[in-house]
């Protein structure tokens, strides 16, 4: 029991390197073209990808075999059908939560399916590569734009609105009290920050980001306008 301890913490230290978790990251440089979206609660990241896919293909890719499509939850599921568990394993990745010590050590002890953390986010890591390798990809939220920031032919965008238009939105939307509104936004808001800086391993700021925003004084089609001319300047996409 006690070599096994040892070795399981000897490796749980190892795996703090976060360079370990990136070590290949600049033979993907050349990959793409991918587009991130990442979002405060209450912004409709999703609505916006839909969309964007959409006007996308019908301008660009109405006759082509290579159409553009979005991602987001199903990363979960491809990532833990990936590493042969549930996907409700590695959820807590997401939500950036940690395992405790004690919790992890006896899960690793009871159980042939257990994986370590590194061993999920290098999982992720490889999938979202996957994505970036076959190009004409948008990774809406899940660390997106951490893992794919490298990327020369990438456009990383933030929507972010007002405190109060975030609560109000989610208010009407789930038909829930602001107070309960205002706790979920910052919850998730947390989760999400920590998910990007977890990903780039360090503290990430507004700049990773080529543009930011404000979905309550811009309409969504203005939005979607704006990212497909910033995509042309960019070259990631073209008739």
């Amino acid at each position: 029991m006690n070599d096994i301890f040892l070795k399981y913490m000897d490796n749980r230290f190892k795996e703090k390197d976060h360079h370990l978790f990136k070590k290949d990251i600049t033979k993907c440089i050349n990959h793409g073209p991918v587009i991130t979206i990442s979002r405060e609660a209450g912004c409709s990241a999703n609505e916006i990808a839909e969309m964007l896919v959409s006007s996308i293909n019908k301008k660009y890719y109405f006759n082509s075999d290579n159409k553009w499509n979005w991602i987001n939850k199903a990363i979960i599921a491809e990532s833990a059908k990936e590493l042969d568990l549930p996907a409700h394993k590695i959820k807590y990745i997401f939500n950036s939560e940690k395992r405790g010590i004690i919790d992890d050590v006896i899960s690793s002890l009871a159980s042939r399916y257990y994986k370590s953390d590194m061993q999920i986010k290098k999982a992720i890591f490889n999938l979202i590569e996957l994505y970036a390798i076959k190009g004409n990809i948008i990774i809406v939220g899940r660390g997106g734009v951490s893992l794919t920031n490298h990327i020369k032919k990438s456009l990383h965008i933030k929507l972010q609105a007002p405190l109060n238009w975030r609560i109000k939105k989610i208010s009407e939307k789930h038909k829930i009290s602001f107070d309960i509104s205002k706790k979920y936004i910052a919850e998730m808001d947390r989760k999400r920050i920590q998910l990007i800086n977890n990903f780039m391993g360090k503290e990430a700021d507004n700049s990773i980001f080529d543009i930011i925003f404000n979905c309550k004084t811009i309409n969504q089609t203005a939005i979607i306008d704006t990212i497909i001319k910033l995509a042309e300047t960019k070259k990631l996409i073209s008739k």
